[in-house]
Protein backbone atom coordinates (compact mmCIF):
# COMPACT_ATOMS: atom_id res chain seq x y z
CA UNK A 1 0.00 0.00 0.00
CA UNK A 2 2.86 2.42 0.72
CA UNK A 3 3.74 2.92 -2.97
CA UNK A 4 0.10 3.62 -3.82
CA UNK A 5 -0.19 6.14 -0.98
CA UNK A 6 3.11 7.77 -1.93
CA UNK A 7 2.16 8.04 -5.60
CA UNK A 8 -1.11 9.75 -4.74
CA UNK A 9 0.21 11.99 -1.94
CA UNK A 10 -2.01 10.28 0.63
CA UNK A 11 -1.50 9.30 4.24
CA UNK A 12 -2.63 5.92 5.52
CA UNK A 13 -3.94 5.79 9.09
CA UNK A 14 -3.28 2.66 11.14
CA UNK A 15 -5.43 2.12 14.23
CA UNK A 16 -4.36 -0.62 16.62
CA UNK A 17 -7.36 -2.17 18.37
CA UNK A 18 -6.68 -2.96 22.01
CA UNK A 19 -9.13 -5.85 22.27
CA UNK A 20 -7.48 -9.07 23.47
CA UNK A 21 -8.48 -10.83 20.22
CA UNK A 22 -7.04 -8.13 17.93
CA UNK A 23 -4.07 -9.02 15.75
CA UNK A 24 -2.59 -5.51 16.09
CA UNK A 25 -3.17 -4.31 19.66
CA UNK A 26 -0.56 -1.63 20.33
CA UNK A 27 0.89 1.42 18.67
CA UNK A 28 4.37 0.00 19.34
CA UNK A 29 3.52 -3.04 17.21
CA UNK A 30 2.09 -0.79 14.50
CA UNK A 31 5.20 1.42 14.42
CA UNK A 32 7.41 -1.66 14.12
CA UNK A 33 5.29 -2.99 11.23
CA UNK A 34 5.23 0.38 9.47
CA UNK A 35 8.99 0.70 9.79
CA UNK A 36 9.57 -2.88 8.61
CA UNK A 37 7.46 -2.12 5.52
CA UNK A 38 9.37 1.11 4.83
CA UNK A 39 6.23 3.18 5.20
CA UNK A 40 7.11 5.74 7.87
CA UNK A 41 6.71 8.54 5.32
CA UNK A 42 3.13 7.65 4.39
CA UNK A 43 1.59 5.99 7.45
CA UNK A 44 0.44 7.64 10.68
CA UNK A 45 -1.07 6.11 13.79
CA UNK A 46 -4.54 6.64 15.16
CA UNK A 47 -4.25 7.05 18.93
CA UNK A 48 -7.62 5.88 20.22
CA UNK A 49 -8.10 6.64 23.92
CA UNK A 50 -10.36 3.60 24.32
CA UNK A 51 -7.98 1.17 22.63
CA UNK A 52 -4.95 2.71 24.35
CA UNK A 53 -6.57 1.83 27.68
CA UNK A 54 -7.72 -1.65 26.62
CA UNK A 55 -4.24 -2.57 25.39
CA UNK A 56 -2.67 -1.34 28.64
CA UNK A 57 -0.35 0.69 26.49
CA UNK A 58 1.91 3.38 27.92
CA UNK A 59 3.70 4.51 24.73
CA UNK A 60 2.29 7.50 22.84
CA UNK A 61 4.27 8.18 19.62
CA UNK A 62 2.94 11.73 19.07
CA UNK A 63 5.35 12.34 16.17
CA UNK A 64 3.93 9.28 14.40
CA UNK A 65 0.26 10.05 15.16
CA UNK A 66 -2.07 11.56 12.58
CA UNK A 67 -5.40 11.45 14.42
CA UNK A 68 -6.71 10.92 17.96
CA UNK A 69 -10.08 9.24 18.55
CA UNK A 70 -11.75 10.24 21.82
CA UNK A 71 -14.49 8.37 23.65
CA UNK A 72 -15.24 7.69 27.28
CA UNK A 73 -16.48 4.77 29.31
CA UNK A 74 -18.45 5.71 32.41
CA UNK A 75 -19.94 2.45 33.71
CA UNK A 76 -18.25 2.03 37.13
CA UNK A 77 -19.02 -1.70 37.35
CA UNK A 78 -17.40 -2.63 34.05
CA UNK A 79 -13.94 -4.23 34.11
CA UNK A 80 -11.51 -2.90 31.51
CA UNK A 81 -11.26 -6.39 29.98
CA UNK A 82 -15.04 -6.32 29.41
CA UNK A 83 -15.22 -2.92 27.72
CA UNK A 84 -16.58 -3.02 24.17
CA UNK A 85 -17.54 -0.47 21.53
CA UNK A 86 -21.17 -0.22 22.75
CA UNK A 87 -19.83 1.13 26.08
CA UNK A 88 -18.14 4.11 24.39
CA UNK A 89 -19.86 7.39 25.24
CA UNK A 90 -19.03 11.08 25.17
CA UNK A 91 -16.37 12.12 27.67
CA UNK A 92 -17.55 13.67 30.94
CA UNK A 93 -16.34 13.95 34.53
CA UNK A 94 -17.00 10.24 35.17
CA UNK A 95 -14.74 9.04 32.35
CA UNK A 96 -12.73 5.95 33.30
CA UNK A 97 -10.27 6.04 30.36
CA UNK A 98 -8.33 9.12 31.50
CA UNK A 99 -9.01 10.95 28.26
CA UNK A 100 -7.85 14.20 29.81
CA UNK A 101 -4.56 12.64 30.90
CA UNK A 102 -4.01 11.02 27.52
CA UNK A 103 -4.76 14.26 25.67
CA UNK A 104 -2.50 16.27 27.99
CA UNK A 105 0.30 13.78 27.48
CA UNK A 106 -0.06 13.88 23.70
CA UNK A 107 -0.14 17.68 23.63
CA UNK A 108 2.79 17.89 26.05
CA UNK A 109 4.81 15.62 23.77
CA UNK A 110 4.13 17.86 20.78
CA UNK A 111 1.05 16.35 19.12
CA UNK A 112 -0.62 19.08 17.04
CA UNK A 113 -3.00 17.26 14.73
CA UNK A 114 -6.77 16.60 14.82
CA UNK A 115 -8.87 15.07 17.58
CA UNK A 116 -12.14 13.34 16.73
CA UNK A 117 -14.90 11.99 18.95
CA UNK A 118 -15.79 8.34 18.40
CA UNK A 119 -18.60 7.23 20.74
CA UNK A 120 -20.48 4.12 19.62
CA UNK A 121 -23.03 3.70 22.42
CA UNK A 122 -26.68 3.51 21.39
CA UNK A 123 -27.46 6.03 24.13
CA UNK A 124 -25.30 8.60 22.31
CA UNK A 125 -26.79 7.77 18.93
CA UNK A 126 -30.27 8.24 20.40
CA UNK A 127 -29.69 11.61 22.07
CA UNK A 128 -32.47 14.14 21.56
CA UNK A 129 -29.92 16.95 21.18
CA UNK A 130 -26.61 15.42 20.11
CA UNK A 131 -25.12 18.79 19.23
CA UNK A 132 -25.60 20.10 22.78
CA UNK A 133 -24.18 16.89 24.26
CA UNK A 134 -21.15 17.01 21.98
CA UNK A 135 -20.56 20.68 22.80
CA UNK A 136 -20.78 19.89 26.52
CA UNK A 137 -18.30 17.03 26.15
CA UNK A 138 -15.92 19.19 24.12
CA UNK A 139 -16.14 21.94 26.74
CA UNK A 140 -15.48 19.45 29.54
CA UNK A 141 -12.40 18.08 27.77
CA UNK A 142 -11.03 21.52 26.89
CA UNK A 143 -11.62 22.94 30.38
CA UNK A 144 -10.17 19.85 32.08
CA UNK A 145 -7.06 19.85 29.87
CA UNK A 146 -6.56 23.56 30.61
CA UNK A 147 -7.12 23.03 34.36
CA UNK A 148 -4.51 20.27 34.45
CA UNK A 149 -2.09 22.48 32.49
CA UNK A 150 -2.58 25.33 34.97
CA UNK A 151 -1.55 23.22 37.98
Amino acid sequence: MAPILRERGLTGLVEPLGFPVSSLRTKAEAVAAIDAAGGADVYRLVHDTFHHTLAGETAYFPERTGLVHISGVTDPGLAVADMLDPHRVLVDATDRLDNVGQIRTLLGLGYDRPFSFEPFAAEVQGLADPEAALRASMAHVAESVEAVAAR
